[in-house]
């Protein structure tokens, strides 16, 4: 048997229960839990659902119902007189509910516990069901983990396992992505690292992280070495494939494996914010299958990554310019968290232990005829050959720039044939691809630099001005530039000489104006924190001190209106705005007993001015005795 094991819950269920969920804490974490049964007579149903209305409107019941099963019961399970498998995958759909004036559609995440159960004496021999979590946020590392106390919970108490475990995540404080938690669960504690939210760009370009287990994109966890262990020498093709947006289809032998390799691409590219639709596990019964398969010949087939177990996309989605086969059948290779596959042509040592990847096996500087043959056979069967027998492999006509980098494979790390040990190494190999494509990637951000830089202000001037402009941006001057300066020391070793077009692909796809455009954004609001805080720590005596009259009064007039944004902002009541506000009205004061009389009689001519200065005055008592009046 290939189980899962549970965590139970402590105390009685009944009183667990008991109080009903706050509806509104439950949605800041998921949409809806759910129980889905294969009925032999009608097909795919909710059993259950909480909170019982969750997939009431747009089909969406019909939606998660159909994505919640694989495409077969799995003909790979021993055939023993009763048998149980269960296993974890997701899937990503399109959310029916209509999206916010002036937003992008949004998508709902799935993630599915499903069990199948072989039993001669069951009508045709098995029955499956499926446990779903669903929900707005990718949090993959968080609900896989819950799913591992809801999923079989559910089969040992029934639908009253819902409420349960919906009434503990209604307790929970509202996720801080990009930041650790500990979520209670009953006697349990679940300890996650969200990743962060869709619209924060990650960080800064040529700033690597110091701890790479930190999430900087979405589905940190997904289990890369296990999911490509076949198709290492291709993971370089597959990053840059993702980096510039191209369509891919993963084909795989089940929807943990097809699942877990597409959330393994989708995190490739971090911290770029992958901006390409994607579904993990897609099935006919998706809303976009009939668009895509209309597609009529030599039409370009639109960004997105597939991943599917039926066969059947081969022949109605041939126009996908980029194929790859992942995973194995072999019943040992459907194992969950972490998904880890054993490849034939990976010896482990003499005694059972680890031993390094050798990359002969890797085919990277080995030539044979037979290799040669069966690639060249390969190539021309095309993803059809699939049809007849699952290999691990990869169809594209994109020429790559990266070249594989060995020196990352050769720190790889062989588990052989002990699962205990292999998911231990897998942790291990994950480790040190997700680090190396973290540092990659970020390399290969780091041109972009130079216009998101921010500035502060220059000691001893002023920070009472308007912050300068980040260097405007235009994609032929970047190019030209680039071009002229190279791509620098860790890109020139691993990529070849027509590294150009992969940043002319990148500027031209769907993924860079995304990014670019939020990380800007964020450069903007950076500085302008800065020079705030500047602000904030300025000795407005000693810089008064230095300043012509005119400037004097050109600084009262930026100060003054500085103040009237803050006290605008401080109605939210933080006490970040209220500081800025007493240091403002302190320096407003300061500034204004410093001018000439006529000038400052002229200021109070104007009545909310004057009653601006007054409220100052009385905030900041004595003032005018602590700055000495200058004679003009």
């Amino acid at each position: 048997m290939n189980r899962i094991p549970s965590v139970s819950l402590r105390g009685d269920p009944a009183e667990a229960g008991a109080a009903a969920p706050d509806p509104a804490a439950l949605a800041r974490w998921a949409r809806a839990f759910c129980i889905i049964r294969f009925d032999l007579e009608r097909g795919q149903l909710v059993e259950a659902c909480f909170p019982p209305d969750a997939l009431a409107h747009g089909g969406l019941d019909r939606l998660v119902a159909f994505s919640s099963f694989p495409d077969s019961m799995s003909h790979h399970l021993p055939r023993h007189r009763s048998s149980v498998h269960d296993s974890l995958f997701s899937f990503r759909l399109p959310d029916p509910s209509p999206p916010a004036a002036g937003s992008r559609r949004g998508f709902l995440y799935g993630f599915v516990f499903n069990r199948q159960r072989q039993d001669e004496r069951l009508p045709r021999g098995g029955e499956q069901k499926s446990v779903v979590i669903l929900s707005h946020a990718p949090y993959s590392s968080l609900f896989r983990l819950l799913l591992q106390i809801l999923g079989p919970l559910c089969f040992d108490i029934g639908h009253t396992a819902l409420t349960m475990v919906a009434s503990h995540v209604a307790a929970w404080p509202a996720p801080s992505p990009g930041c650790p938690m500990e979520l209670p669960i009953g006697s349990a504690a679940l300890r996650v690292h969200l990743p962060p939210v869709a619209d924060d760009p990650g960080p800064p370009p040529a700033l690597l992280p110091a701890n790479p287990s930190v999430p900087y994109g979405l589905f940190h966890d997904a289990d890369l070495f296990a999911s490509f262990r076949g198709l290492l020498l291709h993971l370089w093709t597959l990053w840059e494939l993702m980096v510039v947006g191209e369509p891919i289809l993963v084909v795989a032998p089940s929807p943990p494996q097809c699942s877990e390799a597409v959330a393994g691409l989708v995190s490739l590219v971090a911290p770029i914010l992958y901006s390409v639709d994607f579904r993990p596990y897609f099935t006919i019964h998706d809303p976009d299958f009939a668009r895509l398969n209309a597609l009529a010949e030599g039409e370009v087939f639109p960004p997105m990554v597939l991943g599917v177990t039926n066969l059947f996309f081969l022949r109605s989605l041939k126009s996908v310019p980029n194929v790859v086969s992942v995973g194995s059948p072999n019943p040992n290779s459907t194992r969950v968290l972490p998904a880890g596959g054993q490849s034939p042509a990976s010896p482990n040592g003499s005694n059972g232990t680890p031993v390094r990847l050798k990359l002969d096996k890797l085919a990277i500087n080995k030539f044979s005829p037979t290799s040669l043959l069966n690639s060249i056979k390969l190539r021309r069967e095309g993803p059809l050959s699939l049809m007849t027998e699952h290999k691990e492999a990869l169809w594209s006509t994109y020429v790559p720039t990266t070249k594989p980098d060995t020196s990352v494979l050769n720190r790889l790390i062989d588990a052989g044939v002990s699962p205990r040990i292999e998911e231990s190494m897998s942790v291990v190999n994950n480790e040190i691809l997700r680090r190396h494509f973290l540092e990659l990637t970020t390399n290969f951000l780091s041109p972009f630099g130079p216009y998101l830089r921010t500035t502060t202000p220059l000691e001893g001037s002023s920070p009472f001005v308007d912050p300068p402009l980040l260097p405007p941006f235009h994609a032929d001057e970047f190019v030209n530039g680039l071009a002229s300066r190279g791509p620098g020391k860790f890109l020139s070793k691993r990529m070849k000489s027509n590294w150009l077009d992969l940043y002319r692909k990148f500027l031209e796809g769907p993924n860079f104006m995304r990014w670019f455009r939020q990380r800007r954004s964020a450069a903007e609001q950076d500085q302008l924190r800065l020079w705030r805080q500047a602000r904030m720590n300025v000795d407005i005596e000693k810089l008064m001190s230095k300043m012509s009259e005119l400037e004097r009064i050109d600084s009262f007039n930026v100060i003054e209106r500085y103040l009237l944004k803050e006290m605008e902002n401080s109605r939210t009541g933080t006490a970040e705005s209220l500081a800025a506000c007493q240091k403002l009205k302190a320096d407003l004061q300061a500034a204004f007993s410093v001018l000439p009389k006529d000038m400052q009689q002229l200021l109070l001519s104007n009545p909310k001015r004057a009653v601006l200065l007054q409220a100052s005055q009385e905030k900041v008592s004595g003032l005018g005795d602590v700055v000495s009046q200058t004679s003009l």
